[in-house]
Formats: C-alpha cells, sequence, structure tokens
C-alpha cells in the first residue's frame, strides 16, 4: 500500500515538473518575442487558434426576451427557433441580409411564441427541406395565434413535422445530432429539442429551454452532450443548466439570449456562478447584441455586435 502510494506521488510529482517545465519554455518564448500570449494560452490548449478559412457560422442572433440561431456551412442554412412575433420581421430581414434564399432545415426547440412567433412568416417566405418540432402530451398544446399560424403554413407547404429525437443530418461540414424528451412532463419546456452541432474540432449545444428535468433524462441516456459552445437553457433560467448538466457539456464559451431588464431576472446569478465554474466567457445578447461563431473545423473565432457597434460607429 505504502509502495502503490509512493509510486503514485512520484508519477504526480513528476506531472508538476513538466508542467513547470513547460510554462518556463513558454515564458521564455514569449520574452523573446517568438510567441504572443495568445500564443502561449492556444499552446497550452487555454484559448482556440483563430478560423483562418471560416465555412461555418453560427449566429446567435439578439432577438430580445426569445431565441433564434442561424448555422450557415458551405451555402446550407439551418434554422434553431424563430424570435417572437412582432412589427420589424427581424429574423427574416436578418437572412436575406445573410444571402438565405433556402432553409435546409429548421427546427423549432418547443412551441412557445419566443421560440417561434415569427415561424409562420418566415415558411412563407423561404424554400424548406425539413421541418423538425418535437412531440408532446396533447394537454400541452399551444392555443396561441402564433401556433396556429405556424400549423397553417406548413399544411400550405405541404411540410410533415418530423420528431427531432434521435436524428441525424450533414449540413455542409457540420454533423447535426438530434434529442429530445421521452419522458412525461408537465411543463411543455421540458419537451425541448437539443440541437448539437460538429464541425471538425468545434462543438455547438442549443437547448431551447431544457430544464432540469430532461437535462437528468439526456444525461441518463448516455446523450452526446459535450460542446465548446453552449447556447445556454431557458435564457440563463435558475431552473436550467445544472451541475451534471454542465460537466457533460464542459463549456468554454457560453451564450444567453435575453433583453434588458427583462421582467424574470434573466439570467440568474446562481445560474451566472455554476457557468464560471468553467469560463468567464459568457455572452449575454442583452449587453452584446448578436453573438457569431466563426468555424474553419479546428480555429474558432467569436464577433460580438456590440464590439462592431463600437469600431464602425
Amino acid at each position: 500500500m505504502n509502495a502503490a502510494k509512493t509510486k503514485a506521488d512520484r508519477k504526480r510529482i513528476a506531472v508538476l515538473l513538466f508542467i513547470d517545465l513547460l510554462a518556463i519554455v513558454l515564458t521564455l518564448l514569449q520574452a523573446a518575442g517568438l510567441l504572443s500570449v495568445d500564443d502561449v494560452l492556444i499552446k497550452l490548449g487555454l484559448a482556440d487558434k483563430p478560423a483562418v478559412n471560416a465555412e461555418t457560422e453560427i449566429h446567435f442572433i439578439d432577438v430580445g426576451q426569445a431565441d433564434c440561431t442561424l448555422v450557415l456551412s458551405q451555402g446550407k442554412a439551418m434554422l434553431i427557433d424563430s424570435g417572437d412575433m412582432d412589427r420589424t420581421d427581424k429574423v427574416m430581414q436578418y437572412l436575406l441580409d445573410h444571402g438565405v434564399r433556402k432553409l435546409d432545415a429548421v427546427i423549432v426547440t418547443h412551441p412557445h411564441s419566443d421560440h417561434m412567433g415569427e415561424m409562420s412568416d418566415i415558411l412563407e417566405r423561404f424554400e424548406v427541406g425539413s421541418f423538425y418540432m418535437p412531440s408532446f402530451p396533447e394537454e400541452l398544446t399551444p392555443t396561441t395565434y402564433c401556433y396556429e399560424s405556424m400549423l397553417d403554413a406548413l399544411d400550405k407547404k405541404g411540410l410533415a413535422i418530423l420528431d427531432p429525437d434521435g436524428k441525424s443530418f450533414v449540413l455542409g461540414s457540420c454533423k447535426v445530432q438530434l434529442y429530445a424528451a421521452r419522458g412525461e412532463y408537465d411543463d411543455l419546456n421540458n419537451y425541448s429539442a437539443v440541437v448539437r452541432i460538429e464541425d471538425g474540432a468545434n462543438t455547438f449545444l442549443v437547448t431551447g429551454d431544457c430544464s432540469f428535468a430532461e437535462e437528468k433524462e439526456l444525461a441518463e441516456r448516455g446523450c452526446d452532450l459535450s460542446a465548446k459552445v453552449l447556447r445556454v437553457g431557458h435564457h440563463g433560467s435558475a431552473t436550467a443548466s445544472g451541475e451534471r448538466f454542465l460537466s457533460l457539456v464542459s463549456p468554454r464559451y457560453c451564450v444567453i439570449s435575453c433583453s434588458v431588464d427583462n421582467d424574470y431576472g434573466h439570467p440568474e446569478q446562481t445560474t451566472l456562478k455554476r457557468l464560471r465554474k468553467y469560463t468567464n466567457k459568457i455572452f449575454c445578447t442583452s449587453t452584446c447584441g448578436t453573438v457569431v461563431f466563426y468555424s474553419d473545423g479546428e480555429g474558432l473565432d467569436v464577433r460580438k455586435e456590440a464590439d462592431f457597434n463600437e469600431k464602425t460607429g
């Protein structure tokens, strides 16, 4: 037993000495002007190298206290949620401004109006390849105008509603994996579709309003939830992004979609505290505006609308 402990101690000391030696070498290279601070962080695996020829873009669009994500990859486009209904048609105009004429896949994480309010107009305006929305108990079926309008638009287009759970497909250079709840819940949020996007070494997880109960189910099912970039569940609510879930995701970047001074107090301080155990790179659309990640399969860049506006304004 003592011999085993001694061997373990020696191994631990050797690892620490190697880390110290590596740090010294990198510091000397930096001092000599051969490496920048960013280079050192990249070498240590603490930062991402820049995307040189990015062919994939993940746009977390600022739609106030709502949700919308646009994925563009090698000429293909996928829309996850559409924000709430308003008079500006912001999402539709954003798609047009970014050259989108066809949506190869559309996913409604769940049919609350802040996730599909503008969807009927988008379905009418754009050609759509496949449409996904999770199934849920009849008693949780919305009776909202937005929901009924979306169903009418789907019917006019002749589009079937596909159950996302277990589905996967390729979008440009990305592999897309979909999950949805199989259990029984009394909250429509816990039927949210969860979307995992993999572009080489860069991974993204978009979670709708998935809360603790669905997070627990997905973890117990062994779903691959690991992701470099997490679109935080339920706008940063205290009832989402639990400890076990975050340990499986292990995010390097987090994006929270919410509005300034919203009535819900999002993001919750308890949630931010949990997120900060993994990263200090937490972007709220309320302060950052739209947040866009650029990936070339290895390198990864992020641009915040607020920074861009400061430089051009």
